[in-house]
């Protein structure tokens, strides 16, 4: 856990005294870390049981976790150089091998005699990458339905039927939301079909087809991460090719 994503989720609850504490902190993690609760008291010109209050205050169990929290801030402020454009060809690169690797034509058949197929995406980058798959599928006439939102998920669980598909695009594939409503689409035997980053997951676990992309992280100073999603865009483009394809000259 990060020490300003803490400070951050209870900044409404610290008072003046406390939040100029959590300044001091900040400013002054490389210290901070070296310092014993006596020693950070005293810097801070208060006392041993004010860090410990501030530290549970914040969500931490105690002053050791406090600075397990503040070592991992600046391990990720630590951003060594590399060239992110050929990181990039290489998620693509490899992205286009492990389709080229994938016989779609299952999943197409899936596809194609679905009475409806149900689009769901676990995150907002996903959400738009479904959004033009649909509009893809829609040029070969493929009828679908994009479910944005865990509770419309949940909803919409109760009209889907084991003569419909559900195509999920997600990043882990570990989502809780996923892990709710999957058991009750296995129930009533609906076909899943899964788009993932590469490794083993729920999802996958769970789907009766599956397709894989690369995803690379991009490091940040700041406590989030920017995750590269072209592999899922690459994916989703070349199954609505082949789709096309498929149901345009294949029949």
């Amino acid at each position: 856990m990060n020490f300003e994503q803490q400070v951050r989720s209870h900044y409404k609850e610290l008072t003046t005294n406390e939040l100029e504490m959590v300044q001091f902190i900040i400013l002054n993690k490389e210290k901070v870390v070296n310092f014993s609760i006596v020693e950070l008291g005293e810097a801070l010109l208060s006392s041993k049981s004010s860090v410990l209050r501030l530290a549970k205050k914040v969500g931490f169990q105690g002053f050791s976790e406090l600075k397990f929290a503040l070592r991992k801030s600046i391990q990720e402020a630590i951003i060594e150089p590399e060239d992110l454009v050929s990181k990039l060809r290489s998620d693509i690169d490899r992205t286009f091998h492990i389709v080229n690797q994938t016989n779609l034509t299952p999943l197409l058949m899936q596809i194609k005699k679905a009475r409806l197929v149900f689009l769901f995406a676990t995150g907002f980058s996903q959400n738009n990458a479904l959004k033009e798959f649909g509009k893809d599928l829609l040029v070969s006439g493929r009828s679908n339905m994009l479910i944005s939102g865990e509770t419309n998920l949940a909803i919409s669980e109760t009209f889907i039927t084991k003569d419909d598909l559900v195509l999920i695009a997600g990043l882990s594939g570990e989502t809780s939301a996923l892990k709710d409503i999957i058991p009750a689409l296995k129930m009533n035997k609906v076909p899943i079909a899964a788009i993932t980053e590469v490794g083993k997951n729920y999802l996958q676990d769970h789907a009766d087809y599956n397709l894989y992309f690369e995803s690379s992280q991009i490091p940040s100073q700041h406590s989030m991460h920017m995750q590269v999603m072209t592999g899922l865009n690459i994916t989703l483009e070349i199954l609505a090719l082949k789709y096309f394809e498929y149901s345009t000259f294949d029949e």
